[in-house]
């Protein structure tokens, strides 16, 4: 008894191929619809945050435009702008 191998035995499933072909296309169904609500779930998300950088970006440009504005033409009246 010692000698006998402990090796896992793994099972062996008969399957019609029918079937199998049949379960396969389920399967490639299931996955289209998980990568095409997962690639419209990413489009959602990288508008979003395109749409908070933009807003961001133009805070900034109408920032510096605005400094640039009081830079230049209030350059030598500093009562005027404080």
């Amino acid at each position: 008894m010692a000698e006998e191998e402990t090796k896992p035995v793994v099972p062996v499933a008969v399957v019609d191929p029918d079937q199998l072909r049949e379960v396969m296309a389920k399967l490639d169904k299931i996955e289209e619809k998980i990568e095409f609500y997962s690639a419209e779930k990413y489009m959602r998300a990288g508008k979003s945050i395109g749409r908070d950088l933009g807003a961001a970006y133009g805070v900034c440009a109408g920032l510096i435009l605005v400094i640039a504005y009081i830079l230049f033409v209030y350059a030598g009246n500093w009562k005027a702008v404080i």
